[in-house]
């Protein structure tokens, strides 16, 4: 039967971690709770027995614990024998590694690596004990793993005094930053493999979940180590000019595959889904857990890749819990104007402030029950809180991890951005406080809704209240991709000029639209009521253009004005007949026909013009030919006779 440090140690310091919200884990922070709840009460009535006998055994080292513990191998049976003649006691080596005299030489190297005093170096003690919990976990199991704990927690305790020349309660502390480490952070986490379907690891086979969903792979330089790593992700393509990326939490992953009726809004809707599977978890590579800082800049290669393959497809961000909080710090980053808006679930505003929130308010009290058995020094005050933050930063964060927790991505990205953003949050979530929020809703820009669904705990929102929830998901989808701007033709009476009474322009948030007079055989337009041309948001404005009827006669002096401006082309010899005639070129987002020129009859060419009856012409240019003629044979003749 396992004890009860294991398991309020390993479900409770999950915690930390804070906020897996991938359906696909089997067990929910509630039910972990209250799976842990009724183990302790188990495991109550035992208790004293329990450190009785944990006592008695680490005294006086009996020979039946002797017995159980040696037959983990019969090389190590020997050596515990040869270690049980030279120093009178009876505990296997294999059990307790930390013993004062190290028969390894090469851990000897490590130790004294370590340091005495002034000059311990923590970090490398972390690896050291990082690598004696490797070795416990691949060697035992149950029963043995407990005792195994209780051992190595006991042989560090030992070697403060009598290697490292430092107070055990330093040692404690360290111990306790590796394990929240180790869960919060660490790829290969022991911890989180005791926890069926959140490990991290992958299924031997792929089983899908919706259809036509096929894996993704690419590669992408990993900017927190500066160099390339490989990412997977799910694609269910819909033949849609709109894809919703997802991200589903901490350590969630998308092998087993997950329909939930969040995502199943999307999917109804025909839009095409992106679940991104995170670094660190499942197919994708990544040693650590950054909590949105690095995981941003995995969902950020899909965006762009989406659109280089799709130029036009509009994207949508949705995350929950930690994958709200890693959408919203892509949009602290350089997005393409594809991303047209987000919804994030039960996110938080910042990393630093969500780990110093689990730590006091859940991981410190439900350890605390466990300091008669393993005291790991872990107190729900404002000084441990201060104290393992640090610890973290200086030898995980400012180190391998690279990561900045006070930074507050997602405060910035929301605060940056102008599109449409959805908030989603349960009043009785225990693991990010609401009031999140409500800050991270303050600081949004661009148009922007709220929903607290109250009762709700973490995730909870869509299962409280699904009606309220898929509401406001449906209201703000069209807000998104289906604004609206209505275009009405009248006459004087008000009475539509069109067939359909009105044109209906549609296009996403942010988007440009241009309205456009249309012309119509007898009318002429006299006035325009509101905007011709702006940019699509939540409102559905409404242009009318406004026409009067004129009268036959002045449409044929319209007519024949018109007919008798003409141009001569240099090249031709035809005259070339203009007019007034307006380009009506489709709307953007109407459909709607070109109009017929209704002075079309003007183009044709003229017959050619007779006089009419009566008409008098000219008989001056004939007499003055006469006149010409007569005096030109005068002058001859009175030439001829001189001569």
């Amino acid at each position: 039967m396992k004890k009860k440090f294991q398991v309020v140690t390993l479900i409770s310091a999950l915690i930390l971690s804070g906020i897996s919200f991938s359906s696909a884990d089997a067990v929910t922070n509630e039910d972990m709770a209250s799976s842990s709840s009724e183990r302790i009460e188990t495991t109550t009535d035992t208790q004293q027995t329990s450190e009785t006998s944990t006592s008695t055994t680490l005294d006086s080292q009996t020979d039946e614990t002797s017995t159980n513990t040696s037959n983990t191998s019969d090389s190590t049976k020997t050596e515990s024998t040869k270690e049980t003649e030279s120093t009178n006691t009876t505990t296997d080596t294999s059990v307790d590694p930390n013993q004062t005299k190290v028969a390894d030489p090469d851990e000897q190297a490590i130790l004294d690596a370590i340091g005495k005093g002034d000059n311990f170096n923590s970090r490398l003690y972390l690896n050291y004990f990082g690598g004696k919990l490797d070795t416990l976990f691949a060697t035992t199991s149950g029963d043995g793993f407990n005792f195994g704990f209780l051992m190595l927690y006991s042989g560090q305790l030992r070697l403060a005094k009598t290697q490292f020349e430092v107070d055990s309660l330093v040692i404690k502390q360290l111990m306790s930053t590796y394990l929240l480490y180790d869960i919060a952070f660490a790829k290969d986490s022991h911890f989180m493999s005791l926890l069926a379907n959140n490990d991290g690891t992958s299924p031997s086979e792929y089983t899908g979940f919706y259809p036509n969903t096929r894996p993704l792979e690419g590669t992408a330089l990993n900017n927190q180590t500066g160099k390339s790593m490989n990412l997977k992700a799910y694609y269910v393509n819909q033949n849609s000019d709109k894809t919703v990326m997802i991200h589903g939490g901490f350590r969630g992953n998308w092998d087993n595959g997950v329909v939930t009726p969040e995502y199943d809004n999307f999917y109804q809707a025909g839009y095409n889904l992106l679940f991104v599977d995170s670094r660190t978890t499942g197919g994708s590579d990544g040693d650590f857990v950054t909590y949105g800082q690095y995981e941003s800049d995995d969902v950020l290669y899909w965006i762009n890749r989406e659109v280089q393959t799709k130029p036009n497809q509009g994207i949508l961000l949705y995350g929950g819990s930690m994958g709200a909080a890693t959408m919203m710090s892509v949009l602290a980053k350089p997005i393409p104007k594809n991303v047209k808006g987000i919804i994030e679930n039960c996110g938080f505003q910042s990393i630093d402030e969500q780990l110093r929130y689990t730590y006091t308010n859940l991981v410190a009290p439900a350890l605390k029950d466990l300091a008669s058995i393993v005291d790991l020094d872990i107190v729900a005050d404002q000084a441990h809180e201060d104290l393992y933050m640090q610890l973290l930063k200086e030898n995980y964060f400012d180190q391998e991890l690279h990561l900045n927790t006070t930074e507050n991505l997602p405060i910035l990205g929301m605060s940056q951005t102008n599109i449409p953003k959805l908030l989603i949050h349960g009043t009785e979530d225990n693991v990010v406080p609401v009031s999140n929020a409500q800050n991270l809703y303050d600081v949004s820009k661009g148009y922007k809704d709220l929903v607290l669904i109250n009762g709700a705990g973490h995730g909870e929102a869509q299962k409280v209240d699904p009606t309220t929830y898929n509401q406001h998901v449906s209201d703000f989808l069209a807000v998104v991709f289906d604004d609206q701007v209505k275009v009405r033709y009248v006459d004087e009476k008000n009475q539509s000029l069109l067939s359909d009474k009105e044109l209906i322009l549609s296009g996403s948030y942010g988007e440009s639209y241009q309205t456009e007079a249309k012309t119509f055989d007898h009318y002429e337009l006299f006035s325009v009521e509101g905007l011709e041309q702006g940019t699509f948001n939540e409102t559905i404005p409404v242009v009318t253009y406004k026409y009067k009827k004129v009268s036959s006669s002045t449409i044929d002096s319209s007519t024949n004005a018109d007919t008798s401006e003409t141009t001569t082309d240099p090249s031709s010899s035809q005259p070339i007949v203009t007019s007034d005639t307006k380009n009506t070129k489709d709307i953007k987002g109407t459909g709607s026909e070109t109009k017929k020129d209704s002075q079309a009859s003007a183009t044709k060419a003229r017959p050619k013009s007779y006089p009419k009856t009566g008409e008098k012409k000219s008989i001056v240019s004939p007499i003055l030919g006469g006149l010409v003629v007569v005096m030109v044979g005068v002058i001859s003749f009175w030439q001829k006779r001189r001569s």
